[in-house]
């Protein structure tokens, strides 16, 4: 190829090449601006639990939170703060694993057979971890209610029902999926 050509060819790639850098002409359905909404809509986002949720999921904050409705005296009340702020305690640990679990299920935007073991097996250990969580709050609950008479019992019995509730909806909204236990597991992603 002659030396005419080869510049010949170098000028009229060069405006293409600026072009596609550029995103494409307009002409042609190029846009100034992404819509990264609309780009990243379909990139799994993984869980978005985190070690807060369990701490605000805490039943007995949530019986706290209704000392009116319960009737409690001064003396349950303190001794419901002191049973709480060791559930969380006891927790910490815990609500620090779902934190470091939650990064470690996120997946890749273009998932290699290791990605997939990285988090199948981070999904397992935040259901293990979950559900230590949700029985030691359960635990937590048992005693705290065994303390109270008996007309507290069964408006704590009542008000903890729909306090489950709202945590297995949290769960299933967090994690993902609609399973037992953790609201996902192996069938939260479609599959």
């Amino acid at each position: 190829m002659s030396r005419v050509a080869i510049i010949a060819l170098a000028l009229a790639i060069t405006p293409l090449v600026a072009t596609a850098q550029r995103g494409g002409g307009r002409g042609m359905g190029g846009s100034k601006e992404a819509d990264w909404n609309e780009v990243t809509k379909d990139i799994p986002k993984g869980p978005t639990i985190a070690g807060k949720d369990f701490v605000e999921a805490s039943p007995l904050a949530m019986l706290l939170d209704k000392k009116k409705d319960l009737k409690l005296t001064d003396a349950q009340v303190t001794a419901l703060q002191a049973a709480d702020a060791k559930l969380q305690a006891d927790n910490a640990a815990r609500y620090t694993m779902v934190d470091s679990l939650k990064k470690a299920m996120k997946p890749s935007v273009a998932p290699s057979a290791e990605d997939e073991v990285r988090v199948t097996l981070s999904r397992e250990s935040m259901m293990g971890v979950v559900r230590d969580i949700r029985a030691s709050h359960d635990a937590g609950a048992k005693a705290a209610v065994g303390t109270l008479d008996a007309e507290q019992q069964a408006k704590a019995q009542e008000l903890l029902g729909k306090h489950a509730e709202k945590v297995q909806k949290m769960l299933r909204d967090k994690m993902g999926g609609g399973g037992p236990g953790m609201g996902g597991g192996r069938g939260g992603r479609g599959g």
